[in-house]
């Protein structure tokens, strides 16, 4: 393909907040249409939050009735209680409540706050919609197994419903249960998840010598291995990191003599999520406030130490055993096992002496940084590691890492998959994406692609995913197209991608800033400097193809970002360019911190293609 033009079909529908003419101070008291609360003060801000608070006042006045058996039940102040609710409107919706100014006769300013009654219904209605939208995305996530982020979901709506004066009264039809009464419905939802959730210990490395104990888990949901889970545990002395589960893998690991007396070892599982909730201001009002938000007793798991210290040192295998002769029984497959076997024994025993003329140049650059990238641990092996032929590559399917950093709250499980090129040298390695999204890619008919073309598009994913966690500028600046596409508002010009387009987002207007190619790159570049490590989640993906012959794809995802000081999480948008595959191309890149309010996020029928 000699060019690939590029044209706005569609855009976010976005409302800017035009001039209309304003009530007089007499209708707004009067008319029986407003709400309003009157303040005074020595300046125009003072006064204007004055006047606010007498306006959220009066606003929970009008919704005291139905948290009236709430309150009786935790014998709380119906008043004090409501101003509470409202409050968690106020820091984000009831912004868009609209202020005048009465007098500022001797430096005494007076000014109204004022809503609409029927103002009023329309935010209750829109959090109603953000409920359902936290259920729906549990809902998927539960079914593809991301298990942390059904139980996020999940939590969040119910927080969200504790404040809805309708919280009572609100159902959902479930796919499995028809329809519901939330209030009843997602409690049990949550506690379903935890009774169906099952952590085995797999088997154990004790080397009192070291006051070490490594503890491997095996971590199911409905018997099948959890995609994503974040849990704590007790060291003896205080609580552990927050854990990453991937692909159903855990590792505990005991340092010192707090090891030894432990009888019972206590997991938390995270399920509120409250460092999340920045990037969610309504969410955080909630949990900021007082309202009472249920308690989940069955989040905490005990699994039982005392039997494992007496296992035979037999059954406690020094390191981790991988049937090599099942993976592949072709015969010119057994260097690229034995490079395998031998880079793993070296990770395990951190030596790597004798093994980087194994690698290329640039997959031995790739495997420094992996190893830099924090403390790095072998988890146990899948009896058969999956080997996959690729045009002139070969693939090795994926063995489970765990990665831990010094000051951070947060370790990682990533599978790393092995690339060797034509000379059966290892070229690259790669942080694989979920097993649910690859069965979702693979299982598309032939007119989606062909094998190969699948599995170029799942390399794809990984190798972009691991540039950002690996830090990789080189690979993230080549990938992006020289010539693609700029937005500015709803305007749209062919020029260098972009990235960090929204510079406000909210009910009225969606205003995005532009950065060309270099500015995004020198931006990545002070992040990364700044930063000890990069890690980024997906949570969601949908893959579409453009029709026809060309190998042009649409990648929407749901995009974690985790780094030594920032975190955010938004919705990712990616059309590339496979027809080279080779050097595959990023034509369109754009993030959103939030979906639109019709549910949607950007995607290929947002673009016309010639």
């Amino acid at each position: 393909m000699k060019y690939l033009s590029l044209f706005l079909a569609a855009f976010f529908t976005c409302i800017f907040a035009y001039p209309q003419s304003q009530p007089s101070i007499d209708e707004i008291k009067n008319s029986g249409q407003y709400i309003y609360g009157i303040g005074q003060g020595t300046d125009y801000r003072q006064a204007d939050q004055n006047a606010l608070e007498m306006l959220i006042s009066q606003i929970s006045v009008q919704v005291e009735g139905s948290f009236t058996s709430v309150v009786k039940e935790i014998n709380g102040d119906i008043k004090e209680y409501c101003e509470s609710v409202i409050n968690t409107y106020s820091n984000v919706t009831l912004g868009a409540t609209q202020s005048r100014l009465i007098s500022d006769k001797r430096s005494q300013y007076e000014v109204i706050r004022y809503i609409k009654y029927e103002d009023m219904d329309k935010i209750f209605a829109n959090r109603q919609r953000k409920i359902s939208e936290y259920v729906k995305s549990g809902l998927l996530a539960e079914n593809d197994l991301r298990i942390g982020d059904a139980l996020k979901n999940y939590f969040w709506a119910l927080a969200l419903l504790q404040s809805h004066k309708d919280h009572d009264l609100i159902s959902y039809d479930f796919p499995d249960e028809g329809k519901r009464l939330l209030i009843s419905a997602l409690p049990d939802r949550i506690n379903n998840i935890f009774s169906d959730l099952k952590f085995t210990i797999k088997n154990v490395n004790d080397n009192p010598a070291e006051k070490y104990k490594g503890i491997y888990l095996d971590i199911t949901y409905n018997e099948q291995p959890v995609d994503n889970l974040d849990f704590t545990f007790w060291t003896g002395q205080n609580y552990s990191n927050l854990q990453s589960v991937k692909n159903g893998k855990g590792l505990i690991e005991l340092f010192g003599h707090t090891q030894y007396p432990l009888s019972n070892l206590k997991i938390l599982i995270e399920y509120t999520y409250p460092d999340k909730t920045k990037f969610d201001l309504e969410v955080k009002s909630v949990f900021d406030s007082n309202l009472q938000i249920p308690h989940f007793d069955a989040s905490e798991f005990n699994l039982t130490l005392a039997l494992m210290d007496v296992l035979p040192e037999a059954a406690l295998p020094e390191r981790t055993v991988i049937d090599f002769e099942r993976i592949n029984k072709v015969e010119s497959e057994r260097k690229i096992r034995k490079t395998v076997r031998a880079t793993i024994e070296a990770l395990q025993n951190r030596q790597y002496d004798g093994i980087q003329e194994s690698f290329t140049p640039e997959g031995w650059h790739m495997f420094k940084l992996l190893i830099a990238n924090g403390n790095v641990k072998v988890l146990p092996m899948p009896e058969t590691l999956g080997i996959i032929s690729l045009s002139k590559q070969t693939i090795v399917r994926s063995v489970p890492m765990k990665f831990s950093y010094e000051g951070n709250r947060r370790d990682f499980t990533e599978y790393v998959s092995f690339t060797f090129n034509e000379d059966e040298k290892i070229d690259a390695l790669c942080f694989t994406i979920s097993e649910k999204a690859i069965e979702d890619i693979v299982s598309r008919s032939h007119r989606f692609g062909t094998v190969e073309d699948k599995y170029q598009l799942i390399q794809f994913m990984e190798h972009y995913k691991t540039a950002y966690c690996l830090k990789r500028l080189d690979y993230i600046e080549n990938i992006f197209a020289d010539n693609a596409l700029i937005i500015i508002g709803n305007v749209v010009q062919q020029a260098e991608p972009i990235d960090g387009m929204y510079a406000k987002a909210g009910n009225k207007y969606v205003e995005y800033i532009e950065l060309s190619k270099t500015e995004y790159i020198e931006r990545l570049k002070r992040v990364f400097n700044s930063n000890e490590f990069v890690n980024i989640h997906f949570e969601d993906n949908i893959v579409k193809k453009v029709n026809g012959d060309n190998k042009i794809y649409g990648i929407q995802i749901k995009q974690n970002y985790y780094s030594t000081n920032y975190a955010d999480e938004g919705y990712l948008f990616l059309m590339i360019d496979l027809n080279d595959s080779i050097n595959p191309k990023i034509y369109v890149r754009t993030w959103q911190p939030e979906k639109n309010q019709d549910g949607s996020i950007f995607g290929l029928s947002n673009f016309l293609i010639h």
